[in-house]
């Protein structure tokens, strides 16, 4: 089952710490294996290398205000990040409202090319502006709205969320986004929280700074969250014979196991590579570290066939979004190993 090709990666990773170990190239405590984490978000190091060929620096991401003092700046140096590495496609990334359970990665993107095509001269050229960035448009009809079914006012208006980072996946850009009416009524699960985290922040403040602590010196309330995420991997070929866990994703036909959490074997038991879920944890946490996710910790849960990863905490948009895209990770890499993803 380890004829993957994370498992492949995985035995490169290993000979490259022998090898170094033999020859006396790398430090005890090197993490050279592990310089890919984090280069696929445009965040930290990564922007800040970018956005200084452009005259800027990552602080200017700090600012919320970037969007509209800096946007042209920020969108050139994201055009060159995605040229760098493969990719010439974006889309505003958002979550439906009502979207959890019913949709694979439970987000709404359409994904439009960063590239202009000249009709007379047949010419192609690559073209991603401030405006392409920090807003979109598209059809909000067909969402849980309250009715928005006219054709003047089904428009659905998409605005960049500076609390999230903006991340790469294969050829396309994402660009973490809010989604509401023309009259800012929310379509889509972020929204609240934005505006929840707003009224937290302004209403912290008022009562802290009668304490004596002044909190808008210091960037204001941040909430903070850590997400778990709890998974059970199904062997595939089982997975289809289960109507109930294909349309439903838990059991619903059959009578109750044999006992319940009685002895508790399966509970952080040690991770066997006789199966391939080892394998399958693996190389989601591979592809996670790419998108700056710091999936650090994984091991089995209570029943058969459970499992969990858990983060580092971090800003409660931030960790939604990259809990949202694990998932999505999780459901796409299972199968490569064999088995289906049920998610908790």
């Amino acid at each position: 089952m380890l004829t993957s090709r994370f498992a492949a990666k995985a035995l490169a990773r290993r000979a490259l710490f022998s090898n170094a170990a033999i020859g006396g190239v790398r430090g005890m405590a090197s993490t050279e294996a592990y310089d890919h984490y984090g280069k696929h978000v445009f965040t930290g190091s990564v922007a800040d290398a970018y956005l200084k060929k452009h005259g800027a620096s990552g602080a200017i991401l700090k600012d919320p205000s970037w969007t509209k003092n800096h946007a042209d700046v920020v969108a050139a140096a994201v055009l060159d990040w995605a040229i760098d590495n493969g990719a010439n496609t974006y889309c505003h990334w958002f979550q439906p409202m009502a979207s959890s359970g019913v949709r694979h990665g439970l987000t709404g993107q359409v994904q439009n090319m960063m590239m202009k095509f000249d009709r007379e001269t047949n010419e192609v050229q690559f073209d991603f502006k401030g405006k392409d960035l920090t807003k979109g448009e598209t059809d909000g009809s067909s969402y849980p709205n309250g009715g928005l079914r006219g054709t003047h006012c089904a428009g659905g208006y998409l605005a960049v969320d500076t609390s999230s980072p903006i991340f790469l996946r294969g050829d396309t850009i994402f660009v973490p986004s809010a989604f509401v009416s023309y009259y800012g009524n929310a379509l889509d699960e972020k929204t609240p929280l934005l505006r929840a985290n707003a009224a937290l922040n302004k209403q912290g403040h008022r009562l802290l700074k009668h304490l004596g602590l002044d909190t808008e010196s210091k960037g204001g309330l941040i909430t903070n969250i850590g997400l778990e995420q709890e998974i059970f991997l199904i062997p595939r070929e089982e997975y289809y014979r289960r109507p109930d866990l294909q349309m439903a994703g838990r059991t619903i036909i059959g009578k109750n196991a044999p006992r319940g959490q009685e002895m508790c074997d399966h509970y952080m038991a040690p991770l066997s590579s006789a199966t391939s879920a080892l394998a399958c944890m693996q190389e989601i946490q591979e592809e996670c570290w790419k998108l700056g996710i710091p999936l650090k910790t994984r091991h089995r849960e209570v029943a058969p066939n459970q499992f969990e990863f858990a983060p580092l905490f971090g800003s409660n948009t931030t960790q939604i979004d990259q809990n949202v895209m694990v998932m999505q990770i999780i459901e796409e890499v299972a199968p490569r190993h064999g088995l289906a993803a049920l998610l908790q």
